[in-house]
């Protein structure tokens, strides 16, 4: 979290916000603050649920609203996801201002199960990747028929390119590090030249990686759809990809990211034709996108994390992307995928 939103933030931020969903004040857990900040928290019947506060610097409460408002369409369509919990007043988000800002809190139901184990073969494994698959293909199925709910205080999720991120870029690039944004030019030219129809192109999460959701019997229950934005449905495809590669190849692989990615992508990509009919021909564009995840890790690690706050393992990962920026190369090679 940036320094300026991290001073603006107190417990009794946390307090009045749970005050207005009526949470207990007992046994509060934080469980991370890089974007937002969130805690386990009860609810009077007893229950767990997760409450996030986000600050006005990161999401504005409109955004926030629109969010929820998209979250309440896919649960109304059958999907797995964790609901939102109204506060006391009947309000799906609760403003607590801080000086001239403020923080919205939301509260959600916290997902059954936990997260996959990729050390453990028995978790992580091919159903786990079919399953992942057929969750982001119902998604894009039922997002084809969304529209914005017609609510006071619900805005229209952001098209891919309005992310700050992107649009202050330079903002976020070291000294020396120029290559970055020849890199992004060279993505952002070639995917503005690419097709918006409305069966490749929509509001999707943009994160599904195995940190955001969890599995119970087999079922995934995705959360934290912070990031969901209007994008092309390729790009859900490829941050499963991403970081199954990038943090969860198995010891038997001994580090062999190329040869996973085949086993892992043809049991996501059957998956995911199992609930939806994207054209393969998408598939050509999957470089471009697994660049762009490069490209948006750099930038919002320079932005969050201080250099000297970096442990062995973040600096090893941002010298990694690094290097694939200055060579213009994917995480991983396509040949190997179709």
């Amino acid at each position: 979290m940036e320094q300026q939103v991290d001073r603006l933030f107190g417990e009794f931020v946390l307090w009045e916000a749970a005050e207005k969903f009526g949470l207990s004040r007992e046994h509060a857990k934080k469980l991370g603050d890089f974007e937002n900040y969130v805690y386990e928290m009860h609810n009077q019947q007893g229950e767990a649920v997760i409450m996030r506060l986000t600050h006005s610097s990161h999401r504005s409460e409109s955004m926030i609203a629109a969010e929820l408002d998209w979250i309440y369409f896919l649960i109304s369509k059958g999907l797995s996801i964790p609901r939102c919990y109204e506060s006391l007043l009947g309000k799906r988000t609760e403003k607590i201002i801080v000086e001239d800002s403020y923080f919205t809190a939301a509260v959600f139901q916290k997902a059954e199960g936990k997260r996959a184990d990729f050390h453990n073969p028995a978790e992580w494994n091919q159903q786990l990747f079919g399953e992942w698959g057929r969750l982001i293909g119902q998604m894009h199925r039922a997002t084809i028929g969304y529209q914005v709910t017609d609510l006071d205080g619900v805005s229209k999720r952001p098209e891919w390119y309005e992310d700050d991120l992107l649009l202050e870029a330079r903002r976020s690039v070291g000294e020396g590090e120029e290559y970055v944004l020849q890199s992004l030019e060279e993505v952002l030219k070639h995917l503005q030249k690419l097709p918006q129809d409305n069966r490749s192109y929509g509001l999707i999460h943009t994160d599904m990686h195995q940190g955001n959701f969890f599995v119970a019997d087999g079922r995934i229950s995705v959360f934290d759809f912070d990031d969901c934005a209007y994008n092309w449905f390729i790009h859900d495809i490829a941050i499963p990809l991403y970081y199954s590669v990038s943090w969860a190849v198995p010891a038997a692989y001994e580090g062999g990211r190329n040869a996973f990615a085949a086993e892992f992508f043809k049991a996501f990509w059957n998956g995911y034709q199992e609930e939806y009919s994207l054209d393969a021909a998408w598939l050509q564009e999957l470089p471009y996108f697994l660049r762009l995840r490069d490209i948006t890790l750099y930038l919002v690690i320079h932005k969050k994390v201080e250099p000297h706050t970096m442990d062995s393992r973040m600096r090893s990962w941002m010298d990694e992307i690094k290097g694939r920026l200055k060579q213009n190369v994917p995480i991983v090679e396509l040949d190997c995928l179709i």
